[in-house]
């Protein structure tokens, strides 16, 4: 029978039967993983993102202090605006010791057992607004008389919160020095 060989070639495995499902077996395996690894990366951002939310989520207590600090700078520049005669400034900050009055009422606030939003919504406003029509009127009489009437309704709302040791007076010089309160 001549030259053959009793040899036989070795097998194309790339076009075998078992090879192809060899390959589709490794890709499944590789795919799993991939999907695997995704899932517990986005499952770790997921809680990350939840955590953050949480914290932001926490009850920060109202900021009292602050705002009343700013109500006072507001009252005080009202009252300088006012001697000044300078209606515009003056109604500018008049309205922003209305603003901050009703932000103070509106945000229930409850300190030591008393409700000094519903103070702040009853005492304050109808001084606030008495003012507001003196500075309308450009009535400088009026004006001194009302923002006196508005620092005693100050006070008042101090006593009844049981902080009646704050203690608000008409102010003599400003305490800004670096604003004209000229019209």
């Amino acid at each position: 029978m001549g030259n053959q060989s009793s040899e036989r070639p070795a097998p194309d495995r790339r076009h075998s039967p078992g090879g192809g499902r060899i390959l589709l077996e490794t890709l499944t395996l590789v795919l799993a993983g991939v999907a695997l690894w995704s899932a517990v990366s986005t499952s770790h951002r997921a809680d990350r993102l939840e955590a953050r939310v949480a914290i932001l989520e926490q009850a920060k207590p109202y900021p009292l202090g602050e705002q009343m600090g700013y109500l006072q700078r507001y009252v005080e520049k009202l009252y300088f605006a006012g001697q000044a005669r300078n209606w515009g400034l003056a109604d500018f900050y008049a309205g922003e010791v209305g603003e901050t009055a009703d932000d103070i009422a509106g945000a229930q606030v409850e300190k030591d057992g008393v409700d000094v939003s519903k103070l702040m919504a009853t005492i304050l406003p109808p001084a606030e607004r008495a003012v507001e029509d003196a500075v309308a009127a450009k009535d400088p009489a009026s004006f001194s008389a009302r923002y006196a009437a508005l620092v005693s309704a100050c006070n008042a709302c101090h006593q009844d919160a049981k902080h009646g040791f704050i203690k608000i007076t008409i102010p003599e010089r400003p305490s800004v020095t670096n604003q004209s309160f000229e019209p």
